[in-house]
């Protein structure tokens, strides 16, 4: 898993109503870094982690 699917699967967990410190023992993680991935993309408010979300599911991928 990289970087990037492993940042994604922090945010939906924390969209999902999850708190750090669960999300945080899930991904082997310090809490302290979940919230700082959480935090840039809009948490605490679960408004904007949700639209997050969506923006990543519903992203056009260009073929190269």
């Amino acid at each position: 898993m990289n970087e990037n699917s492993a940042n994604q699967m922090i945010i939906t967990m924390l969209a999902e109503g999850n708190p750090v410190w669960y999300v945080a023992g899930m991904v082997n993680m310090r809490s302290h870094d979940v919230y700082l991935i959480g935090q840039a993309a809009g948490y605490p408010d679960k408004a904007k982690l949700r639209r997050a979300v969506w923006a990543e599911k519903n992203r056009t991928r260009v073929a190269a």
